[in-house]
C-alpha cells in the first residue's frame, strides 16, 4: 500500500511573474529545462533526511535535490485517469493559466507547499480581500473524502495532510 494522493489544482497568475520563476514554474509541469536559479525556494527545503534513526551517530544521510513535482504524464498508478499539468499564457487578461492534475507523494509535499504559498501571492486573484475561491484539492487516493485548496487574500489554504507532512517548513510570509 502506497501513501499516494490526488492533486488537483488550477489557478490564474498574474503577467508580472518575474522571468526567473517563469522558468521554475515550466521545469516543475515539465515545459523546461532545470533552471540554475530556483527563486520560487522549491529547493530550500530540508536538504539531508535521515535513513535510519536520526539519533544513531552512525545513521547515514542521503542529500536531497529538487525535482520537477508536477512533470508527470500518462496513466495515473493509484487514483485513475491521466496525470498532466499545463501551463499556458492567458490573453485576456494577460498572465497564465496552470492546471495540474498529479499523484503525490507525502515526499513531495514540501515542495508542494512551497509552490502552493508562491502561486498564492501570485495568483490573479491573490488581493481580492474576503474572496474565497476553491482553486483544487488534495485526496487520499483510497479515500473519497477531498481537502480543498482554497485561495483567500492571497494564501491557498494548506490542506492537514500537506501541513502534517512538512512540519519544519518555514516561510517568513506566513
Amino acid at each position: 500500500m502506497a501513501d499516494i494522493y490526488e492533486f488537483v489544482l488550477s489557478v490564474n497568475i498574474r503577467a508580472d511573474v518575474t522571468d526567473d520563476e517563469l522558468a521554475e514554474l515550466r521545469w516543475h509541469v515539465g515545459q523546461g529545462p532545470r533552471p540554475e536559479r530556483l527563486p520560487i525556494g522549491t529547493d530550500r527545503y530540508v536538504e539531508t533526511y535521515p535513513l535510519g534513526d536520526p539519533d544513531d551517530p552512525g545513521c547515514e544521510w542521503e542529500d536531497a535535490e529538487a525535482e520537477p513535482v508536477f512533470a508527470r504524464r500518462g496513466a495515473a498508478r493509484r487514483v485513475g485517469g491521466a496525470l498532466v499539468a499545463e501551463l499556458v499564457a492567458r490573453e485576456r487578461p494577460d498572465g497564465w493559466a496552470l492546471t495540474v492534475r498529479q499523484e503525490l507523494h507525502p515526499d513531495d509535499f514540501y515542495q508542494v507547499r512551497t509552490l502552493l504559498a508562491w502561486l498564492g501571492r501570485c495568483s490573479a486573484d491573490a488581493h481580492a480581500a474576503g474572496v474565497e475561491s476553491f482553486v483544487g484539492y488534495l485526496r487520499f487516493h483510497e479515500s473519497a473524502e477531498i481537502a480543498s485548496l482554497v485561495l483567500s487574500n492571497g494564501r491557498i489554504r494548506v490542506p492537514e495532510d500537506i501541513e502534517s507532512h512538512t512540519p519544519h517548513w518555514e516561510d517568513a510570509t506566513l
